[in-house]
């Protein structure tokens, strides 16, 4: 496929695109950012219209770029979550004389939220909506089409981990002190 001419590539674009979102949407469940995922491809193959060589066919070669675009997107976007949380742990305000002061450190910040990360799924979600996003238990219940009970279940059983991970840090730094 050589020299992509205005008129194909608009062929191309209006056979193509809905398509694509759709591909596109199943990753990234946004269609805003589906579309944009889609648009991006798009441009580049305009830009590369020239060095393109497609072995199978043009819908073939899009859907392959769409999928590793939208890939790419969750890798980035997941990487910034990680690392907004981190953010969000460090940022806790605390009173630089208490003794929790210690216990906050980044690196225990880091261990902690790694514990977090560690829990269950299910137990991770029901935590993070409760302590990081503030909803209710009837809220979360409500969003997940879960009973209290269960998001009760959930909050004891990662709390109880968290208790355990974060009372072994505390001996950790007594017995380093």
């Amino acid at each position: 496929m050589n020299q992509v001419n205005q008129q194909e590539f608009d062929s191309i674009f209006n056979a193509n695109y809905e398509r694509l979102v759709r591909v596109s949407y199943l990753l990234v469940s946004d269609l805003a950012i589906a579309e944009d995922m889609v648009q991006e491809v798009f441009i580049k193959f305009w830009e590369r219209r020239t060095d393109i060589t497609i072995e199978k066919t043009v819908y073939g070669y899009l859907k392959k770029a769409v999928i590793f675009r939208s890939i790419d997107y969750l890798r980035k976007k997941k990487k910034l979550d990680e690392h907004n949380e981190i953010q969000q742990y460090t940022s806790l305000k605390v009173n630089l004389q208490s003794p929790e002061a210690d216990l906050l450190s980044k690196e225990n910040l880091l261990a902690i939220y790694n514990k977090i990360e560690a829990l269950p799924d299910k137990s991770k979600l029901i935590f993070k909506l409760s302590r990081f996003q503030e909803m209710s238990y009837s809220e979360i219940a409500s969003q997940l089409n879960i009973s209290i009970k269960t998001v009760e279940y959930h909050i004891s059983k990662a709390l109880e981990l968290l208790t355990k991970s974060i009372f072994g840090l505390l001996i950790i730094g007594f017995l380093e002190a």
